[in-house]
């Protein structure tokens, strides 16, 4: 009988992709380098840009002024990062302070700057997973789930390239539950196929009917037109006010009722094995992080890969889930109590690709 394995990605799961918390700040600065438009005088004296986007920017009118505010908003987002201890503190800020036009705008900055990041890096580790793990493009191993809080795409862009299929495809060959999306899960057999839940969404967006839209499909799109989308996007009020973002924070909405996690639980129920990679289980995300870890009722063995701090990971999760049972039996000395380890951790400090444990 196989074991059934599932991998909890977290940040740095992607760091040669996208920046961790800690490097988010500094990324958007670049970010905000890339749209800002100039000096209005570049366009009546046709300054030549070397870099292409500007030099869209400074040859188109209409772009370059949604680009001056979508610019403005992506310091005032860098600005506030620098100050509070994370982006996500200023977004639980937001959200308890009922400033739902700022936090939304939040969502849709950071959801734009993940996709362009990504158009940029891909980090090859994931396309190391695939080659470790698949033995036909057609039959993905089903004793194998995925758990993300990552918002990236780099499972899907890496079976894209690898299977050479698109995006969207390749979405619906892994089958990819997001928070958010809504998906029809009854014809899937949860238990028995490879999946993957994205526990805080993904950077596409839906509509007053859930309906669910890409940004982009192509993580090779030409950056000039992605631009042109990005602010066509952000700068229309009218879609801005009907559209929502289809990223979340874990305090948001979570109820383990509800269907998403009720077929995430489904889904990972069976775990023998749980290989967590990148993921150091903040605070902010105990409710659900001690949700996913209940959900295992036959766990016997985890794994943790993080080069620097894999102990300190263990012992968090130590915290949250019972791993020990106690024995009490009668001995010549009287009523003795006994400690038995259930689950087994294992800590793995290299990070070169991720850890496939010799039980697959």
């Amino acid at each position: 009988m196989a074991t059934n394995i599932t991998y909890l990605l977290g940040a740095g799961a992607s760091y040669n992709a996208l920046p961790v918390v800690e490097g988010i700040s500094n990324s958007l600065a670049g970010f905000a380098n890339e749209f800002d438009p100039g000096k209005r005088e570049h366009i009546d004296t046709k300054y030549e840009y070397n870099n292409p986007i500007k030099k869209h920017l400074s040859k188109n009118i209409n772009d370059f002024e949604k680009a001056k505010n979508f610019h403005a908003d992506i310091i005032w987002l860098k600005n506030e990062t620098e100050n509070h201890t994370s982006i996500d503190t200023f977004a639980k800020k937001l959200y308890l302070q009922d400033k739902e036009t700022d936090l939304k705008k939040l969502k849709y900055i950071l959801s734009c700057f993940f996709i362009y990041e990504q158009t940029f890096k891909f980090d090859k580790r994931y396309d190391s997973f695939f080659a470790s793990v698949l033995d036909s493009l057609s039959e993905i191993p089903t004793n194998l789930k995925i758990l993300s809080w990552n918002y990236d795409s780099q499972l899907e862009i890496a079976f894209s390239n690898f299977s050479n299929q698109t995006i969207e495809k390749s979405r619906e060959v892994l089958n990819i539950f997001s928070k958010g999306n809504q998906i029809d899960s009854s014809k899937t057999n949860l238990n028995n196929t490879f999946n993957v839940f994205k526990v805080n969404g993904t950077t596409s967006i839906r509509d007053k009917e859930n309906k669910n839209y890409d940004l982009i499909l192509d993580y090779s799109v030409d950056k000039v037109k992605l631009v042109s989308s990005f602010l066509e996007i952000y700068s229309n009020r009218t879609l801005f006010s009907t559209h929502e973002p289809n990223m979340s924070f874990s305090w948001e909405n979570f109820n383990e009722n509800q269907k998403f996690y009720s077929d995430l639980r489904k889904s990972i129920e069976n775990t023998d094995i749980l290989i967590v990679v990148g993921y150091s289980f903040p605070f902010f995300n105990r409710k659900i992080d001690e949700f996913i870890l209940h959900s295992m009722d036959n766990l016997k063995k985890i794994y943790v890969q993080d080069p620097y701090n894999a102990d300190d990971i263990i012992s968090k999760i130590k915290e949250m889930v019972p791993w020990r049972e106690s024995f009490y039996h009668i001995g010549k000395d009287g009523l003795n109590a006994t400690t038995k380890d259930t689950i087994k951790f294992i800590p793995i400090i290299f990070d070169k690709q991720f850890f496939i444990p010799i039980e697959f």
